[in-house]
């Protein structure tokens, strides 16, 4: 399991004048931070703009920061969903690329109750990737859902 400590980016994608995701950006906004002492990096969570690029922008933004991190300081990749399976996509396509951690909001609009949330989405990820670390990332605000702590501690304790 990996120990975090100090400071962790949740990145922006940036973005070009037509709307298309600005590499170049991406790995400079990338160096900039290992520059300056970052422990680690998050790329295409709520920040990056997760909810608005579609699934083939996504994978290729959560390739490009690993590659361009090249093992300076830790990748995590927001692979999070309101669908189970596009979560369970998400996360495979992370683990391949070398990512061993990824964050997953709660899945959003569904509404679903903390033991679902729980029995439903970050159960089966935690079963299918053993090796990934999952960070509960939790918005209720947002998703209008929240898992529980007791739900947290089952799965701490199972997985």
């Amino acid at each position: 399991m990996t120990m975090f400590s100090g400071c962790y980016t949740a990145l922006v994608t940036p973005m070009t004048n037509i709307n298309e995701v600005n590499y170049e950006g991406l790995h400079s906004l990338i160096d900039y931070q290992v520059r300056e002492g970052v422990n680690g990096i998050l790329a295409v969570g709520t920040t990056g703009e997760s909810p608005t690029l579609d699934w083939n922008e996504h994978h290729k933004v959560t390739e490009r920061i690993y590659e361009y991190a090249d093992g300076r300081c830790q990748t995590i990749a927001g692979t999070g969903s309101n669908s189970t399976q596009e979560a369970i996509e998400g996360t495979a396509h992370a683990q391949h690329v070398g990512i061993n951690c990824v964050l997953l909001v709660d899945p959003y609009y569904n509404v679903p109750s903390s033991l679902e949330i729980r029995k439903e989405y970050f159960e089966p990820i935690a079963r299918k990737f053993p090796k990934v670390q999952v960070i509960p990332y939790l918005i209720p605000g947002r998703t209008g859902t929240q898992i529980l702590p007791q739900d947290i501690a089952t799965l701490y304790q199972q997985y």
